[in-house]
């Protein structure tokens, strides 16, 4: 088992190296350069060439991807923008992101996988028909739109909530967390209602009712523990696209996090940045699957026999 996490752990420098190569072709492939970006528009080209030499988007294309490998392994990648350390900038931006991810992601998962077993339990009953109605409604939704009628009810209408920026505290996480939750909430209480629906119409199911065990028993030691590997995996994936995934969120509530950090780096064209959220949400991802792997084998012994 070990073995096989450091060879997990080893696959992905060359994967993350694509990544990299990937996000840096396509930003300098882009049309436009920093200073066009940034500098007014009336500005003479002798001053935006003087401005992109200064911020370093100057030279070959394999130049500049060597020259940011180099500050990438110093640990000094410098923004083309702002002129700053963007490791510093992540330092102080990612915890926001993290808490908004993990609050959120957590809520959608204890209320997703309760209200799937609640529906997969009744099944055909008035909860069922209940829980996986607003799952299909709410699923429907773009996050942005629920977003905007959470803002606009809570923050503009009501006025009890703020609507943008962190100045009150955990009060400015409530409607991020909120618009978060609500869209993930539906695909864990549907993933988990599929899975336990199969587990509880197994063979071993009606074996251990017939030798007497409680119903609670039997869903939560048998069926749940049975049915928790395709659950695990959204889970684990889950999180991992919220992470990635908050960038709308961010951008509506103006939270200083990595996604707002990310999209203001591909609006000025500033390819250090986008270069390393994309391998931070990159690394995060596979580390993700790699911790899913290890689950798996600590949950399924035919998967562990394998390893070992």
């Amino acid at each position: 088992m070990p073995r096989y996490i450091v060879k997990r752990l080893l696959y992905m420098i060359p994967l993350l190296f694509f990544v990299i190569m990937a996000v840096f072709l396509i930003m300098s492939l882009l049309p436009g350069d920093p200073a066009s970006n940034i500098l007014p528009a009336t500005t003479l080209p002798e001053v935006k060439q003087a401005y992109n030499e200064s911020v370093g988007f100057t030279g070959s294309l394999p130049s500049r991807f060597f020259n940011y490998l180099k500050g990438l392994f110093t640990g000094k990648v410098i923004s083309y923008q702002t002129q700053k350390n963007v490791f510093d900038e992540l330092a102080v931006r990612f915890p926001v992101t993290l808490k908004l991810g993990l609050i959120s992601f957590s809520l959608a998962v204890v209320i997703g996988v309760a209200l799937g077993i609640l529906s997969a339990v009744r099944q055909y009953s008035f909860i069922d028909f209940a829980v996986t109605t607003l799952s299909v409604l709410f699923a429907s939704i773009p996050s942005f739109f629920v977003a905007m009628l959470l803002l606009l009810y809570f923050a503009v209408y009501r006025g009890l909530l703020p609507s943008f920026g962190l100045q009150d505290g955990v009060r400015s996480y409530i409607l991020p967390v909120a618009t978060l939750t609500i869209s993930n909430i539906p695909v864990l209480s549907r993933m988990t209602r599929s899975a336990m629906l199969e587990a509880l119409n197994q063979d071993y199911i009606r074996t251990a009712r017939a030798k007497g065990c409680s119903s609670r028993r039997v869903i939560w030691k048998h069926a749940l523990k049975n049915a928790s590997l395709p659950i695990i995996t959204l889970i684990v994936t889950g999180f991992a696209s919220v992470l990635g995934g908050a960038v709308i969120c961010e951008t509506i509530f103006t939270l200083p996090g990595v996604g707002t950090y990310m999209l203001k780096g591909v609006l000025t064209k500033d390819v250090p940045v986008v270069m390393t959220t994309g391998l931070l949400l990159a690394f995060i991802f596979m580390a993700a699957m790699v911790i899913l792997d290890i689950l798996y084998a600590l949950i399924d012994p035919k998967i562990r026999a394998r390893y070992q």
